[in-house]
């Protein structure tokens, strides 16, 4: 009866043709992606409902969830340079206002410090309500930026004893200060890196630190992230070279260091 009908009406063939067409279509989109893709989704944070979301990558499973019973304090550790503010303070306002929007998304029970090494708390952090020489004690201590002085390589003499009660959470060495100044006072971002050296005492207290440059931001997605199984996190980029191996291994070697053969580690770890 139908079959009539549709030879007799060209309309009516169109309008079943379409729905086919279109629920063709559709499953083969949906296969396909099953097939091919994992969707991660970011998920609102709910009170009391525990979430592991796991994203594939072929050499890293980085952990996002929302352990809410956790307490859990991270540090985001950087050095400011202050006697180039002009270069760098807007990027630090930006990485302070990442911060600030990326906590909107935390757990109630996590922490995040914005740990900031410098010579000088100038008026700009000053003005950013960032607290001078303070560690964490407490674990429920609100988020606070906090500032510590430091002495930076090239600044040295090491023919003079560093005054420690202004730097009382940086641990100085007279040998190892000589070996910086000797072999590495002209490369300009030893200071960010030495940080982690020499300021372990400021952030010893937290679960998790980030060190990264001052130009960075923060996404909404850090407010829940933390590695997985605890490993170390490193960004990576075309930075070796035969050449520039060979060079680090001797280097290292004139310092009397162990020499890990990493290479390509970039500056956010």
């Amino acid at each position: 009866m139908y079959l009539p009908i549709l030879r007799r009406y060209s309309k009516f063939r169109l309008l079943c043709v379409i729905p086919i067409l279109l629920l063709i279509l559709i499953t083969i989109t949906v296969f396909h992606r099953r097939a091919h893709t994992e969707i991660v989704r970011f998920s609102p944070l709910e009170e009391g409902i525990p979430e592991l979301i796991h994203t594939i990558n072929k050499e890293y499973v980085p952990l996002i969830h929302q352990p809410f019973t956790l307490s859990l304090i991270r540090g985001i550790i950087i050095f400011y340079p202050h006697d180039q503010e002009n270069s760098f303070l807007s990027e630090l306002f930006w990485l302070f206002r990442s911060w600030i929007e990326m906590m909107k998304d935390e757990p109630p029970s996590w922490r995040t410090d914005l740990v900031i090494y410098t010579g000088v708390f100038t008026s700009n952090l000053q003005q950013l309500g960032c607290i001078f020489n303070r560690i964490r004690i407490d674990r429920k201590e609100r988020p606070q930026c906090r500032v510590f002085p430091y002495k930076r390589v090239h600044l040295r003499n090491v023919s003079d004893t560093i005054d420690t009660d202004d730097h009382l959470f940086q641990q100085f060495d007279l040998e190892r200060s000589i070996l910086l100044k000797t072999y590495l006072q002209t490369y300009e971002y030893v200071d960010s890196i030495n940080i982690i050296a020499e300021c372990y005492i400021s952030f010893a207290m937290y679960d998790y630190i980030l060190r990264t440059d001052i130009d960075v931001f923060l996404t909404r997605y850090f407010g829940r992230f933390v590695p997985f199984n605890g490993t170390l996190l490193v960004g990576r980029g075309g930075y070796s070279t035969p050449f520039n191996t060979a060079r680090l291994r001797r280097i290292a070697a004139n310092m009397n260091w162990l020499y890990a053969n990493i290479t390509n580690i970039g500056s956010t770890w």
